[in-house]
């Protein structure tokens, strides 16, 4: 089976979610056959799946992908299906890159991050039609060295990561397009790059339903439970999905599922994200021209030459959203900010048209770490969440990380305290 486009995609996966539903009510022990796709484990799967992974973005899409490679059976299932607008593993670029200030952690996952993400471009290469990784670099600009641009810079030394310290007169004969008036310093990792985010969770899916795994599209209630085990979930419109393990991995909607676990452990903020236009033969705003650049209060992306979107800027934000019902269109009010940010950082482009705008979602753990820890209540519960605005990029490693944490295969426990659910709340 090939990749599709994303109508076809949703087509394909809401016709297997309506077989499915049916075959989830049968009894748990009915095994069945399923045909191998090329390189799949050579295991038989059960109607009651070992693992059930809620959520199929960015945490739950690699966790359920490596958890059907290590052999498990596995179903997947999203309220909206893989890379929605509603999720924070929507919109259609994401950064990655290696630095991360004094935390080492992410650091050292992200540079696993980036060299998975170009095996799986090299796998999936010959069906996709572009590649999910672009190249493009990151340059951060501030005035002078503060804490934590010498707590990147030293990380990014002690791992071996390629950077360079460029001064103002060497940031102004390279990026005349961007105004450096205020700028002393600037720091550029020409490793890191973008990724396709939508493309992405969808290739994920599909990957992982050709071998061998379910995905089903419906909204996921918890469903019965005996002692400390959950037993089963309950899918609209009632059907029930036994298994020996969950994990919910659904980001912003872990609130919703847990109220009283997770109700001030998570907060989902707003941002607002533009994509902003060039005059026709100006590349000066296109990849490889610009890097990703990230100035003081605001981060953005070069144009990608093969899919030219526009530049993107992301600036300011709404309060807390719910994502059921936020709508992801900016209020005309806040175009005057976009309008003086150019004007401060991008002079040429003060006038340049609004291709795109829209609200993109983060959901943020009360202290920026990730969240992959056992439900206290629960034995065969596990959560994963707590993106912070830096989980999408390093999905390849996290997914097999919660996917050996599941099945007992992990148990650093450095990695145990950092991503423990802490006490403390917002």
């Amino acid at each position: 089976m090939g990749f599709f486009d994303r109508r076809t995609f949703i087509q394909l996966i809401g016709a297997q979610a309506t077989l499915l539903l049916p075959r989830l009510a049968r009894s748990a022990g009915a095994a069945e056959a399923r045909p191998q796709a090329s390189g799949a484990a050579a295991v038989r799967t059960q109607a009651r799946p070992e693992v059930v992974v809620v959520g199929a973005g960015a945490f739950g899409g690699w966790t359920a992908l490596y958890l059907r490679e290590m052999g498990h059976s596995v179903t997947l299932v999203d309220a909206y299906g893989p890379g929605n607008s509603h999720s924070t593993s929507g919109d259609e670029v994401r950064g990655i890159r290696a630095g991360y200030g004094d935390r080492e952690v992410y650091t050292r996952w992200a540079i696993e991050a980036l060299a998975r993400w170009r095996q799986r471009d090299e796998e999936w290469g010959k069906t996709l039609k572009r590649p999910l990784l672009a190249p493009t670099g990151r340059l951060i600009l501030r005035r002078g060295w503060d804490d934590d641009l010498e707590a990147t810079k030293r990380v990014l030394d002690k791992h071996r990561v390629r950077n360079e310290v460029l001064d103002h007169d060497e940031l102004v004969r390279r990026y005349p397009q961007i105004n450096m008036e205020s700028i002393g310093i600037g720091l550029l990792e020409p490793d890191g790059g973008l990724l396709r985010s939508r493309q992405s969770c969808e290739t994920v899916a599909q990957a992982f339903r050709q071998k061998g795994g379910e995905l089903v599209i419906a909204r996921a209630e918890l469903g019965s439970r005996a002692g400390g085990r959950l037993q089963s979930i309950r899918l609209a419109p009632g059907q029930d999905l036994s298994a020996q393990s969950f994990v919910f991995a659904c980001g912003p909607w872990l609130p919703k599922v847990f109220p009283d676990v997770m109700a001030n452990r998570l907060r989902t903020s707003q941002s607002h994200v533009y994509y902003v236009g060039t005059a026709p033969g100006d590349n000066r705003f296109l990849h490889p021209n610009l890097p990703n650049w990230d100035v003081p209060g605001s981060t953005g992306f070069p144009a990608l030459e093969y899919d030219n979107r526009g530049m993107r800027v992301r600036i300011g934000g709404g309060p807390p959203a719910d994502p059921d019902t936020v709508e992801r269109r900016i209020d005309p009010r806040y175009f005057s900010q976009l309008r003086d940010f150019l004007a401060q950082w991008f002079p040429d482009l003060k006038d340049a048209p609004v291709l795109e705008s829209r609200v993109s979602l983060f959901e943020n753990s009360v202290d920026s770490h990730y969240i992959i820890d056992r439900h206290p209540a629960f034995e065969n519960v596990w959560i994963a969440g707590g993106g912070s605005g830096h989980g999408f990029k390093m999905g390849p490693v996290t997914g097999e990380y919660v996917a050996k944490r599941v099945t007992g295969g992990e148990t650093d426990p450095a990695l145990v305290a950092v991503f423990k659910l802490k006490e403390q709340t917002f």
